[in-house]
Parts: C-alpha cells; sequence; structure tokens
C-alpha cells in the first residue's frame, strides 16, 4: 500500500486517487454508520481482483448496481433521495475523504461475521463478493472526513468502468 498524493485543499484535488464505490455505501461511510469496505475486485481490472493499493483516496460516488435488497432493512434509508447527490453527466463531485486504518485479506468467509455490525451489505451481497471467483475478499477499515467543500471535476472516460481506483486527472480542478 502506497500513501496517495497529498496536495493542498484550496481548491485544488486534495488526493489523486479516488475509489468507487454505491453511493448508499459513501452515504453510510460519511455517516459513521460503516467503517469498513468489503472489495473484489472491479471486472476490467487484472483478473478480477482488487488491490489495497492506497492509504488515502477521495470516495467515488457511483449510482449502478446498489438497490434496496443489497442493502440491511435498516440501512435502506440509505437509498432515500439518492438521485439528489447525483451529479450531472459532465462532472464528478467528491466530498469525502478515507484513509484506511488497517487492510485484511480473508479467506474464511465466517471471519467476515465478526465485522457484520460494521457495514450496512445485505448477507447475500457479503457472500456473493465473497464467493465470486475464489473464496476471498479484501476488507479496509476506514476513517471517513469531509472535505472543507466539495471538489468538483469534469467527467473523463478514464473514469468510466467496472474499477475500483480511479486516477483523477491531475490538471483537473487545479
Amino acid at each position: 500500500m502506497t500513501e496517495g498524493d497529498a496536495r493542498a485543499v484550496d481548491g485544488a484535488i486534495p488526493v489523486r486517487t479516488a475509489f468507487k464505490e454505491w453511493a448508499a455505501i459513501c452515504r453510510a461511510l460519511a455517516s459513521g454508520r460503516q467503517d469498513v469496505i468489503l472489495r473484489k475486485g472491479g471486472i476490467v481490472e487484472p483478473h478480477g481482483a482488487f488491490r489495497p493499493e492506497h492509504s488515502r483516496f477521495l470516495l467515488f460516488p457511483t449510482f449502478l448496481h446498489q438497490s434496496a435488497e443489497s442493502l440491511v432493512p435498516e440501512a435502506r434509508d440509505l437509498l432515500v433521495g439518492i438521485d439528489d447527490d447525483r451529479p450531472p453527466e459532465s462532472a464528478v463531485v467528491f466530498t469525502h475523504v478515507a484513509v484506511v486504518r488497517a487492510a485484511h485479506r480473508i479467506t474464511d468467509r465466517r471471519a467476515l461475521d465478526a465485522y457484520r455490525d460494521r457495514h450496512v451489505w445485505a448477507e447475500s451481497v457479503v457472500d456473493e463478493r465473497f464467493h465470486r471467483w475464489q473464496d476471498e475478499l479484501h476488507l479496509l477499515e476506514v476513517t471517513v472526513t469531509p472535505l472543507p467543500s466539495p471538489v468538483v471535476l469534469p467527467w473523463q472516460e478514464s473514469y468510466g468502468g467496472c474499477r475500483s481506483w480511479v486516477e483523477l486527472d491531475e490538471s483537473a480542478g487545479a
């Protein structure tokens, strides 16, 4: 794991790396209802495998694949008004930064039970992620804090696709 490139927060990008996650999960992380991230890997990542490469990153909310059934019932309120958070198609908005406190590679599904009260994913999602391709998941324990003000960047084609990490254009927003 390497430290993300930090830059001043005076209107510039505070971190050059962003992590793509469902918008509802970003809300859970931002509100303290969740402090772990479970990740298998994105389809376009080498061998579909996730690598915990960064210890500091912006949360990049995505709006595909999330559904009420993917969350525990008591967290489904996170989806209320979620489309109000959706930026225009030509922009990406970052409001929070995450710092990894610990990273774990979980190879025993039962070990994930110890984290049940630290995330809002439904058990079916945890099981599907754990058993996809091979029986393992990466678990990141994170601290999430708000940025002093939102960072709005123009959408770049390189930000698309099913990937976990996105390297932000250095010239954008600076």
